[in-house]
């Protein structure tokens, strides 16, 4: 169906159809949802409302009654409950959403429960304790469940316990290291991440389905670039290494998801992250001469990076999602 109605857009947009007989062509094609599917959207919708809810629901009751409620009953309520929601996913077919729904639910419960559990026997003197426990926790669930959900929980778990740890210690394993250098590490953990993920999907069977997981890290990895580069920009005495390691790492992923494995959003990343690097040497070469002119002319370069950029991603866009080119996406996205 996805492909059907790309190809009859991609044959209006050149003219082949006119615009009064588009809809009419996407009914005879049956490229429209169909009912079916669109309660298959509404259930999924429905279900991870759900989830969400009831782990907000168990939080915030504990946070509410905390002061009402005994130990040995906090312990009892959530555990109890933990128990519960193992039955229930074991009474479902595996590897399907709603086991997969389950299966998040119980990740966010192991979480309140390390959390009740250090806050009534101070177990951990550190916050970043809590959440590298829990990220370790649930590696296994994200591993047999196959599941991007867990595994984007799972990456912010880690980078969240190594932001503490270095807040905490200013620096890791032992070493103590300014702001720009644990910067330039989160940079690498989460690269080494993203090119994890990339090994793991070209797997026979892959520990996920889609590729959300390695698209959050290279988010994260590109906004750190990003910042090192601006800040190399502004202050190259400082941060000399800024402006190269920006340059390969932005280099290197704009060649390998424009040539090897196509993935628009990264390469969506990669031109806005150009255009605010490019937009931020032009106010430090104008310097000294940023008049009424000099802003107007950087506002006409954004203006049209941005209009060419985004030109160039839609044309991107037209080529690789005809159906002659297109790799069936429908079934990746069909498990989150």
């Amino acid at each position: 169906m996805t492909c059907k109605r790309k190809l009859i857009l991609h044959w209006a947009e050149q003219g082949h159809i006119k615009t009064e007989d588009i809809q009419s062509a996407l009914e005879a094609s049956d490229a429209n949802p169909s009912n079916q599917e669109w309660l298959h959207f509404l259930k999924s919708s429905c279900l991870w409302l759900g989830i969400t809810a009831i782990a907000a629901a168990i939080i915030f009751f504990f946070a509410f009654n905390w002061q009402s409620i005994s130990t040995l009953t906090k312990f009892a309520l959530l555990q109890g409950f933990m128990v519960f929601t193992t039955i229930a996913y074991l009474r479902v077919t595996p590897l399907e959403r709603p086991s997969t729904a389950i299966t998040f639910l119980i990740a966010i419960l192991t979480g309140a429960l390390l959390a009740l559990s250090g806050q009534i026997y101070q177990t951990g003197a550190d916050p970043w304790q809590l959440f590298a426990i829990w990220a370790l926790l649930i590696t296994p669930f994200a591993l047999l469940n196959h599941s991007s959900a867990l595994w984007i929980l799972w990456i912010l778990l880690i980078n969240l316990a190594l932001l503490l740890y270095s807040q905490t210690f200013r620096g890791l394993f032992g070493f103590l290291f300014r702001e720009e250098e644990l910067l330039g590490i989160f940079l690498l953990f989460n690269t080494l991440s993203a090119i994890a993920f990339e090994v793991m999907l070209q797997l026979k069977k892959p520990p996920l389905k889609n590729r959300y997981a390695p698209q959050l890290c290279l988010l994260i990895s590109g906004f750190i670039a990003t910042w090192l580069a601006i800040w190399a920009i502004f202050d190259s005495s400082e941060l000399q290494w800024g402006g190269p390691v920006y340059l390969i790492w932005i280099g290197t992923v704009f060649y390998y998801y424009r040539h090897r494995q196509f993935d628009l959003f990264i390469l969506s990343g990669c031109v806005g992250s150009g255009i605010v690097a490019i937009s931020c040497c032009l106010i430090n070469l104008l310097g000294d001469a940023m008049d009424g002119g000099a802003f107007l002319f950087i506002s006409l370069i954004i203006i049209g990076l941005s209009t060419s950029g985004g030109m160039w991603l839609k044309k991107l866009s037209q080529i690789e999602n005809l159906p002659s080119t297109t790799v069936g996406n429908s079934a990746e996205e069909e498990q989150i």
